[in-house]
């Protein structure tokens, strides 16, 4: 269409699942899969020195476990994840967050409520759809056949993708201040795509 400009990348290309792209000196860009039309997430590792910390996780399934393992091997240079920080509670940002709790003993940093939120929906298991779910299918339309089939199937859980939140975690919130990556950071906070969603603002560099 005349007269839209084109978005322009600063790199050509994304890093290739299980690969890492550095677009600033110890601040690496990883993608990792997602199995919907959307099929990528955006993770970012920050390099500490003697360990990493990364910003969100990806989705729990054992393809984005296997590809972080080869991360932390070639990417990451052998070194530890020893800080995980999730910006907000869906399940392709917090999917392992409890894996790296478990597994490496990473620390866990988050908004009160995505912490909340991640550990309120993994618990809350149903083998059917709930009565409420069922009359919002049907008041919003939903073709009585496929009412029927979808009444009778497990529906999708929380937990189906997010490995078991930890019980304890290091809160963040509005105006403190974070380092990572050599840098330091400043922590905004906005409700826009998910409630207490944390941004962070590099304080350092433009």
């Amino acid at each position: 269409m005349d007269g839209i400009q084109p978005l322009e990348y600063p790199w050509p290309k994304p890093p290739e699942f299980g690969r890492a792209i550095e677009i600033a000196q110890g601040i690496l860009w990883i993608r990792l899969p997602l199995p919907m039309a959307l099929d990528h997430v955006n993770i970012y590792a920050l390099d500490d020195g003697d360990g990493w910390t990364i910003v969100d996780t990806g989705m729990g399934s054992n393809k984005t476990r296997g590809l972080w393992r080869d991360l932390m091997a070639r990417e990451l240079g052998g070194r530890p994840i020893t800080r995980v920080i999730l910006t907000h509670h869906h399940p392709d940002h917090v999917g392992l967050a409890g894996w790296f709790k478990s597994e490496f003993r990473a620390e866990i940093w988050a908004t009160r409520t995505a912490w909340l939120m991640a550990r309120m929906l993994t618990l809350d298991v149903q083998e059917l759809p709930t009565s409420e779910t069922l009359d919002f299918w049907r008041k919003a339309g939903m073709d009585p056949v496929e009412l029927d089939k979808r009444a009778k199937g497990k529906p999708f859980n929380f937990a189906d993708t997010v490995h078991p939140i930890p019980l304890g975690f290091h809160r963040i919130k509005e105006g403190d201040e974070i380092t990572m990556g050599g840098r330091t950071w400043d922590i905004r906070i906005g409700n826009g795509h998910a409630p207490e969603h944390a941004t962070f603002w590099c304080r350092d560099e433009d």
